[in-house]
């Protein structure tokens, strides 16, 4: 249960939690559950940015008692904003990341899913599923897809940008 005060039992609670949300999610009773999901995935993100900017914080509002393990307080200062800059950086791609879970919850809500699935429907999602989003440069380049990409106009965009 959260503590709402003790941030090292609190983070292990949600190690914990994230875990058991992995396991649970290797696969799905109904498809309809998945919307409730990933709706507490974004939440999860939104805090997880939240708790990353004040983690970033913590490193910076007390530098004068960094130290490294040898006792160097220069040192200990720039590894406390080196820290910071690291948490802040993170903080940035799960928002990024979080934009793209509210992207998916519009998609994922749009949907009525349905009892069976008729046969004649899945050549034609095997064909559809790989050329969605061919040019979304959050997909992993995985090299298995037997299925061509859709040809675009615009050059792909290498990396990720803000």
């Amino acid at each position: 249960m959260p503590t709402f005060q003790d941030p090292v039992v609190d983070g292990e609670e949600a190690c914990q939690a994230l875990r058991a949300l992995a396991h649970a999610t290797r696969s799905f009773d109904q498809p309809a559950q998945t919307y409730a999901v990933v709706g507490d995935v974004l939440g999860g993100l939104r805090s997880l940015e939240q708790v990353l900017e004040q983690l970033a914080s913590a490193h910076t509002s007390e530098t004068a008692i960094a130290r490294t393990d040898d006792g160097d307080p220069w040192a200990g200062i720039e590894e406390a904003h080196a820290a910071a800059s690291a948490l802040r950086r993170a903080s940035t791609l799960v928002a990024r990341a979080g934009l793209a879970v509210d992207q998916a919850s519009v998609h994922s809500g749009r949907i009525a899913w349905g009892t069976d699935t008729p046969a004649a429907l899945i050549p034609l999602t095997e064909s559809i599923a790989p050329r969605i989003d061919a040019d979304d440069s959050f997909q992993r380049a995985t090299g298995r897809s037997s299925f061509p990409r859709a040809v675009t106009t615009r050059p792909r965009r290498s990396g990720m940008s803000l």
